[in-house]
């Protein structure tokens, strides 16, 4: 999962030169009259946003994000526009990422662009593998793959995402840098396309050309750019009944190979509404990522405040789950994490949250016993920007207090007061509330939900999320998912001298967290219980075990000041169920043929409840997995690139238990 950054070299003119594809990352000339020319000039990308400013998102995609050059000036001149359709999405590709302390000093040459670098680079991520989703203003979002391009989009939810509307083809050199002009590439752009997709190059090799003809692409050459007689356009054809002559979005048929459980139906919304169910950090976020979108949503909670049950702890510690070996799950708790970072970030420079940034020590023996973690394939996986091993003396002097052992450092991580970011996520102005109303029932008619909350006047809404932990299967239409429920108590106890020296989160058997208004909050017990009463055995093995965190096992106060006791909601595989609502019914017998052969081939797509959608059981991880849950949701909901890839959004699709279970006879 982590990624080669690039080897470059700097000429004397100052310009970056790749010594892997012996190119130059821009014109020696004039780079922003060039990029305007061949790519937003070529695509005509103000004529068109003007002419289509009802339109909802615009989508661009690039091959070859380099130095970001394009993306800049694509911001800038959206930043431009009043007439412009309401949303920007820019998916950019790139194999070997720019340093962010290079691309820092390419951006210093553009002058012009330094509004736009200084809002990229507060967000910037140069390392690990994958889709990094960067929010900016005016409603831009940048998604940056990271890896081989063509993995990257082979892994795309292309039936789930929206057509590219533009393509700026802007690799190295295609003598120097083949793969990323070969024909496979070149068609798996077109299955990205639609009739209104132009694409544009400042390369007219002969093998480009003819790898996009082949593809299904309309090629000609026009003028180039200084030096350059010709630059490229393309675009996709429409024939005389409509349709695409290769036909790149022609609606694939389910197979085995597809796992056909996991395609979803196509969504249509009459309107802009939605219930969510649950105020926590699942639903929280996810009314936020809708509101951001224009989106007008009610949050429904049985609680009398947001964050009043297993979110409603003082203090919560991010930090990534980690993995031995690659995996969609590893990706998905690598990239929520790192969302999550980014997020938490912008919100504290341009609000009130209560998110400290110290870093998260884990030591090194408590971490996965069941599956000891090992040094040398961690540091393969991660990188140091991660996580890195610290030992016993260097996470002493970073906690600021004696430790019992090495650790862990995640030095990005910290401490958040989970109430202040439910508060942050509910600021937005198309987020109403309705707490103390518990919600019994839903029914759908008219192509709208009703939801019922009990006293509650009852509510109608396009779209229903339900994101209230364990009591989803309150609901008929999910009370066959696998949940369950686990016990906590966390303790508070009073800080003293020693203890206040403590600088950083420390996770053993006990997570202990810096003093926070004169108070330690140590976290959590565990048990297979619902039992919300405090128990003093827990509190005592709380403060004892917690202890045996430090060299000094006396450094803790032992008297307890306040307990707090939540259920936290998990699934079987600790995986958190987030998609839309599987009809677990139906697909018991639509795929009742597994329990008999569980290699049979089955073609019938998945069966969902139209509108409805979970973001459920993120166990003890919902800190960092929420975040990028409620992206992806509001993603799939609102018809924009998703920010995981196929393999990572099967891993936590609700229908996943079903057909495990079909498979095994259960």
């Amino acid at each position: 999962m982590k990624i080669e950054n690039a080897k470059i070299t700097w000429l004397e003119s100052g310009l970056p030169y790749s010594t892997e594809f012996q190119d130059i990352y821009y014109s020696r000339d004039d780079a922003i009259a060039e990029s305007q020319h061949v790519f937003l000039d070529a695509n005509k990308l103000r004529q068109r946003w003007e002419h289509d400013c009802c339109i909802e998102t615009f989508h661009i995609g690039e091959l070859g994000f380099g130095s970001g050059l394009n993306f800049l000036q694509v911001m800038k001149l959206w930043q431009e526009l009043d007439r412009r359709p309401a949303r920007l999405h820019y998916i950019a590709f790139e194999k070997h990422p720019l340093t962010i302390e290079e691309l820092q000093r390419i951006h210093q040459r553009w002058p012009s662009l330094a509004n736009q670098s200084t809002e990229l680079l507060e967000q910037y991520m140069d390392h690990s593998e994958g889709c990094h989703r960067i929010p900016l203003a005016n409603e831009i979002t940048l998604d940056v793959y990271y890896g081989d391009a063509h993995e990257q989009l082979n892994q795309r939810m292309m039936d789930a995402c929206p057509a590219i509307q533009c393509w700026f083809l802007d690799g190295f050199s295609p003598a120097n840098n083949i793969e990323l002009w070969e024909e496979p590439l070149m068609h798996l752009l077109a299955r990205c396309s639609d009739e209104n997709t132009t694409l544009s190059s400042y390369s007219v090799a002969g093998k480009v050309r003819s790898a996009l003809k082949n593809a299904g692409f309309e090629v000609s050459k026009i003028e180039g750019f200084g030096r350059k007689r010709h630059s490229l356009f393309a675009a996709m054809p429409v024939i005389e009944n409509g349709l695409l002559e290769t036909k790149p979005k022609e609606k694939r048929t389910p197979s085995s190979s597809d796992a056909p459980w996991f395609i979803l139906p196509e969504q249509r919304f009459r309107g802009k509404t939605a219930v969510i169910i649950g105020a926590g950090l699942a639903g929280c976020s996810t009314a936020h990522s809708l509101a951001k979108r224009g989106w007008k949503v009610t949050v429904v909670d049985a609680g009398p405040t947001p964050a009043s049950a297993a979110s409603g702890n003082s203090q919560m510690a991010l930090r990534c789950r980690l993995f031995n070996a690659p995996s969609p799950e590893a990706r998905f708790f690598l990239h929520a994490y790192l969302f999550a970072l980014r997020q938490f970030t912008q919100f504290r420079r341009h609000g009130d949250l209560a998110w400290n940034p110290c870093g998260v020590l884990q030591l090194s023996n408590a971490m996965n016993k069941r599956n000891p973690l090992q040094l040398e394939k961690l540091q393969q996986l991660y990188s140091k920007q991660i996580v890195r091993l610290l030992s016993k003396a260097e996470a002493s002097s970073e906690a600021g207090i004696a430790l019992c052992e090495e650790a862990w450092l995640f030095p990005s991580g910290g401490a958040m007061e989970p109430s202040s970011l439910c508060a942050a996520y509910l600021a937005h102005t198309n987020i109403s509330c309705v707490f103390n109303a518990r919600v019994t029932e839903l029914n759908r008619t008219d192509e709208k939900w009703q939801v019922d909350a009990g006293q509650a006047q009852a509510i109608d809404a396009d779209v229903v999320v339900v994101a209230n932990s364990h009591s989803a299967t309150l609901l008929s239409q999910c009370t066959n998912l696998p949940l369950q429920s686990l016990r906590g108590q966390t303790s508070e106890i009073s800080a003293n001298e020693s203890s206040n020296k403590l600088k950083s989160v420390v996770s053993g058997g006990r997570t202990v967290f810096p003093a926070n208004a004169g108070r330690h909050l140590l976290s959590a017990s565990y048990a297979n219980s619902t039992e919300l009463q405090a128990l003093p055995a827990d509190t005592h093995e709380n403060i004892v075990v917690a202890a045996t965190n430090f060299a000094d096992a006396d450094i803790l106060n032992r008297d307890s000041v306040v307990e707090r006791v939540s259920l936290r909601c998990n699934s079987p595989d600790r995986m958190p169920l987030v998609g839309m609502a599987p009809n677990l019914e139906k697909m018991s017998t639509t795929y009742a043929e597994l329990s008999r052969n569980a290699r049979a081939k089955l073609n019938s797509a998945g069966e969902y409840y139209a509108g409805l959608y979970l973001n459920v059981a993120h166990g003890s991880n919902g800190l960092a997995s929420c975040p990028l849950s409620a992206e992806f949701l509001a993603s799939l909901i609102t018809k924009e690139n998703l920010p995981l890839s196929r393999d990572i959004a099967a891993s936590i699709n609700p229908t996943r238990f079903l057909i495990k279970d079909l498979k095994k006879q259960r």
